[in-house]
């Protein structure tokens, strides 16, 4: 179903010739081999990774369960028609703030240890959206990072997609330090209480969105994970009626489309 998800995604953003960033986790857009080859190395981590790493080191370790090496989804990225950018999601995806600066920078240093393209990205989204430590992507030659949606219960979250007068994002200006890049929208994922949610609502959203960024030189950023596709192929249906939006004002010379 995740490959089905990528596939209808590229597919889709190649139809509309819109660009995107895809962000993967750097262990694991690595190939079966090469990720195995890493274990030690993630062993001697020792970085709070215990709770979340321990699991999948030890599937990928037995062969127990599939699923970790995800160098496919990559590969399927980077071969689109359309030019996409390719970002990075941690390199554990162990959250930063349970890292210090040291366990930070021992991260930044396995990326660069690895085969996978993630290696080059240039641009990150931080693990469960937790920010910390901005200066090791600095140091590291990430030129930015998304920034946190806000902290919302899900009955807040849920509520939100039903604001029609949400405001764009304020485009951040370039600067010497990483760029803090606009949080951005969620595309309303259609599983439990969100299937509540009618499209025409959220099409409005987008629209109001559009029209205020248009007026005010502002930022509307949508992002979704592929696995909400694959866990609710509804949210496909749409997630194609918002590109079409996009592409359609696009043409128009209305807006830009641009990635992280």
């Amino acid at each position: 179903n995740l490959r089905l998800a990528y596939r209808q995604i590229i597919d889709l953003l190649d139809e509309y010739a819109l660009p995107a960033t895809f962000a993967f986790v750097g262990c694991f857009a690595e190939e079966k081999q090469a990720l195995h080859r890493l274990i030690p190395e993630l062993q001697a981590l020792g970085i709070k990774a215990s709770d979340y790493l321990s699991p999948a080191i030890e599937d990928i370790t037995n062969g127990s369960r599939e699923g970790w090496h995800g160098a496919w989804a990559v590969e399927e990225v980077a071969h689109a028609s359309t030019p996409h950018e390719i970002a990075l999601h941690g390199v554990t995806h162990v959250p930063w703030t349970d890292l210090d600066r040291q366990g930070a920078d021992l991260e930044m240093a396995l990326l660069a240890k690895m085969e996978t393209p993630v290696r080059c990205a240039r641009t990150f989204v931080y693990p469960r959206n937790k920010i910390a430590h901005q200066g090791a992507l600095l140091a590291s030659g990430i030129g930015g990072y998304r920034l946190s949606p806000p902290d919302r219960s899900r009955l807040s979250s849920l509520a939100s997609e039903f604001n029609i007068w949400s405001k764009p994002e304020v485009d951040p200006q370039l600067s010497d330090h990483s760029v803090p890049i606009p949080a951005g929208f969620f595309v309303n994922w259609q599983a439990g209480p969100r299937r509540l949610v009618p499209d025409e609502i959220s099409l409005l959203r987008v629209r109001r969105l559009l029209d205020a960024a248009e007026s005010n030189g502002e930022v509307v950023h949508y992002w979704l994970h592929p696995e909400n596709l694959a866990t609710a192929p509804a949210t496909m249906k749409l997630f194609r009626n918002i590109i079409k939006l996009v592409a359609e004002r696009r043409n128009k010379g209305r807006c830009d489309v641009i990635t992280q």
